[in-house]
C-alpha cells in the first residue's frame, strides 16, 4: 500500500475546512460475472483507469492495525439497487476485489491503495448488504508440500 500521500490530500486532511472528497473506489470481480461491478460512494459516477465507478451509498472500515488475526475489511451497502443482490446470489467461486481512495477533484490519481482483497462473507436484507472482505487471503494459504498429520508425522500426534 501506498505510504505517501499526495500534497492535495494531505492539505485537505489538515485543513480546518475543505472542499475535496476522499472516495473509496471499489472494483468488483468474479469468474462467472460479464462484467465488473464497479461502485463509489458518490452522487455521481466517477471514471478511474477506464472503469466508470456507478453511485451507490456504501461504507468500509479499514482493518484495525491492533487486532489480532487476519485482518478484514468491513463494508455495508444499501440495498437499493438488486443487480448486487442478484450478482452475489450467482457467485460460483470467489469474489476479488480492488479498494483505492481518490480525491473527487483527481480520481485518476491513486491517493491509498490498491487493497486487492477477497470477499469473505455477504448477508443481505431488505435495507442493507453487508460482509467482510479478508485484506491477506495469502496467510491461510498452504505454505510447502508437506503436511503434518498422524500418517506422515506420528510422533507429533
Amino acid at each position: 500500500m501506498r505510504s505517501t500521500l499526495s500534497a492535495r490530500m494531505l492539505s485537505a486532511m489538515h485543513s480546518q475546512s475543505t472542499d475535496e472528497v476522499v472516495l473509496p473506489l471499489v472494483k468488483l470481480t468474479q469468474a462467472g460475472w460479464q462484467n465488473a461491478i464497479c461502485l463509489v460512494p458518490n452522487i455521481e459516477s466517477i471514471t478511474h483507469a477506464g472503469d466508470i465507478y456507478e453511485p451507490l451509498a456504501f461504507d468500509i472500515k479499514l482493518p484495525d492495525e491492533e487486532a489480532e488475526g487476519v485482518p478484514v475489511v468491513a463494508w455495508a451497502a444499501d440495498n437499493v439497487d438488486r443487480r448486487l443482490v442478484a450478482a452475489l446470489r450467482s457467485v460460483a467461486g470467489v469474489v476479488q476485489a480492488r479498494i483505492v481512495w481518490v480525491l473527487a477533484a483527481t480520481p485518476e490519481v491513486v491517493e491509498l491503495g490498491p487493497l486487492n482483497v477477497e470477499m469473505r462473507a455477504a448477508q443481505y436484507n431488505a435495507d442493507v448488504i453487508s460482509g467482510t472482505m479478508g485484506v491477506e487471503p495469502i496467510l491461510e494459504q498452504q505454505f510447502g508440500s508437506m503436511t503434518m498429520n498422524p500418517r506422515t508425522t506420528p510422533a507429533l500426534f
